[in-house]
């Protein structure tokens, strides 16, 4: 019985630190470092310095748009529930959103293969 309720249970917070890392690492710094280090060579980790300060950013305004709206949704709801009335520009926010998740599968499938 306590099986069961451990897997009903909700993410806390280390939970979802323990994937945002695990995605970050596992995706982008091993997947990107060897073509990054052909491409740049040894201002490397002056770009990787500058993607994590990037990531920085969008997280803590993930962070400020969840507690604002009470919800735990990503881009594409945080933008139609500040511009309630542009349905357009909503439906373009969400097929970038799909056109970025795709792009990212691609890099990745481009820099395993490398």
């Amino acid at each position: 019985m306590s099986l069961h309720k451990k897997r009903n249970r909700s993410l806390g917070l280390v939970e979802l630190i323990a994937i945002a890392v695990g995605g970050m690492v596992g995706g982008g710094i091993f997947s990107v470092l060897g073509i990054s280090v052909d491409m740049i060579g040894v201002l490397t980790p002056i770009a990787i310095f500058l993607g994590g300060v990037i990531a920085l950013f969008a997280a803590y305004s993930y962070v400020k748009l969840g507690v604002y709206y009470r919800d735990e949704g990503a881009s594409f709801s945080f933008f139609r529930r500040t511009f309630e009335r542009s349905h357009f520009a909503s439906s373009i926010i969400g097929w970038l959103v799909i056109f970025g998740y795709i792009s990212t599968l691609a890099f990745y499938a481009y820099t395993f293969s490398s």
